[in-house]
């Protein structure tokens, strides 16, 4: 079906002068143009506009064509989208591909070194069984020796600490050198681990204070002997009191009358003399541990 299209920009109410043209028009608009502003609060008239002519247009095709000239240029535009979008998939794919290589070879590079080091270490395995085994040793002995006494030197500092007219004629000494059991060693199956008594020595003495706590100490000296008197007998006690090495003398047992400490025996009808023969116990404390076996040097032997 064909269409005229005329498209006329006046109504039809327009003054039959509207459409002249040429020399009236011109000179009529002019006219109207100068009278303008003459008269204020008057109306003015405005031109007519022109007639515009536009060529017809006559529209053949089906609105079906139309739909699928619409359908195609979506599909174009989705074809494009689509295009995009796997080229940016494949970029990123290809960024990722790459990331993922470089990672698995830096994987296998730490994968092979750390095999290297691990045949290292197996060929280093005999080594460390040697230092454990060294360390270990080191353990037991210092724990087997920590309870070590020079027993010469504590019967030395005993005799030194005799003021003159005393003399020391025997002298018996029993330590317990035995290492103290670990802490928290585990009893018997089932039981609580046994505490550790840090007093359970095996020569323990007397104490002359049969209420007072026993204490750790390093063992018993036993010892008879001579005093000129009991005065000097005293001060020997004295002497003990203000070592750190000795502790707890007891006089089990003592006579007077007897030879005196110079070998003076006393005659019948002669004066009495105050020398007396007695048999004492001295405890011997914890600072009789020599604890040489302490020192890592000493064991290794090169504190030299």
């Amino acid at each position: 079906m064909a269409m005229l299209t005329r498209t006329r920009t006046k109504d039809a109410g327009a003054s039959p002068d509207a459409g002249r043209t040429g020399t009236a028009a011109t000179a009529d608009e002019t006219g109207k143009g100068k009278g303008k502003g003459k008269g204020k609060g008057k109306g003015k008239e405005d031109a007519p506009p022109p007639l515009v002519p536009t060529l017809p247009s006559v529209n053949l095709l089906p609105p079906a064509v139309m739909e699928k000239a619409h359908l195609a240029r979506l599909r174009t535009r989705f074809a494009v989208a689509a295009g995009v979008a796997v080229a940016a998939v494949a970029a990123g794919w290809a960024l990722q591909a790459g990331a993922i290589s470089s990672a698995e070879d830096e994987l296998a590079a730490e994968q092979a070194r750390g095999a290297a080091l691990a045949g290292q270490v197996a060929e280093l395995t005999p080594v460390r069984t040697f230092y454990t085994t060294v360390d270990a040793n080191r353990l037991t002995i210092q724990e087997t020796m920590a309870r070590e006494v020079l027993l010469s030197d504590v019967v030395d500092q005993l005799f030194a600490t005799a003021p003159a007219g005393v003399t020391l004629q025997t002298v018996e000494a029993t330590v317990d050198s035995a290492p103290l059991p670990t802490a928290g060693a585990a009893g018997a199956a089932g039981t609580a681990p046994a505490p550790v008594d840090p007093t359970a020595t095996s020569g323990s003495c007397p104490s002359p204070d049969p209420y007072a706590a026993p204490e750790s100490r390093a063992g018993c000296i036993t010892v008879s002997g001579a005093a000129d008197s009991r005065a000097l007998l005293g001060a020997w006690e004295r002497r003990l009191d203000r070592s750190d090495l000795f502790a707890d003398l007891f006089i089990s047992d003592s006579q007077t009358g007897g030879a005196g400490a110079e070998g003076a025996a006393a005659t019948e009808g002669a004066a009495a003399t105050d020398a007396i023969t007695f048999t004492a116990s001295v405890s011997v404390t914890t600072a009789a541990y020599a604890g040489r076996y302490a020192d890592p040097a000493f064991v290794e032997g090169t504190d030299q």
